[in-house]
């Protein structure tokens, strides 16, 4: 018994260092696809529903709001990068879509996630456009 413990700590010893960026990569990519959904279900919702719609980008939360009669009123909501350990970077952290799904102000958006030595970059253009890297 106490062999299979002494081997078992030498491969967690040996294993958990060379598994540690697969984690990062898992993670970073889950927050990049989580960022473009956001992105896509806010230009959605503005095509959808005839009005504007914005997207706060933030490291605890990825809020998604449409304009009502009232004011902005809450659309959708995820939990941010943070909630995964991915340190977040953005130029623009709101993103507003017009009613045609083109960028409102300035929406022109780079977004780069970073945890460990992984990093994703999600970019949007004025045109809703999105790409990932």
């Amino acid at each position: 018994m106490l062999v299979v413990i002494v081997i078992v700590a030498v491969l967690t010893v040996v294993l958990v260092p060379r598994l540690r960026p697969a984690f990062d990569r898992i993670a970073t990519e889950g927050a990049a696809r989580d960022v473009t959904t956001a992105i896509a279900v806010a230009r959605a919702a503005a095509v959808m529903q005839g009005t504007r719609a914005r997207l706060h980008i933030a490291s605890d939360s990825l809020r998604v709001d449409r304009e009502g009669p009232g004011g902005w009123e809450p659309y959708a909501r995820w939990p941010g990068p943070g909630a995964a350990g991915v340190a977040i970077s953005v130029s623009n952290p709101v993103l507003v879509f017009n009613p045609i799904g083109v960028g409102w102000g300035v929406a022109n958006t780079t977004v780069v996630l970073r945890r460990g030595s992984q990093f994703e970059t999600v970019t949007t253009s004025r045109l809703g456009r999105v790409k990932r890297r």
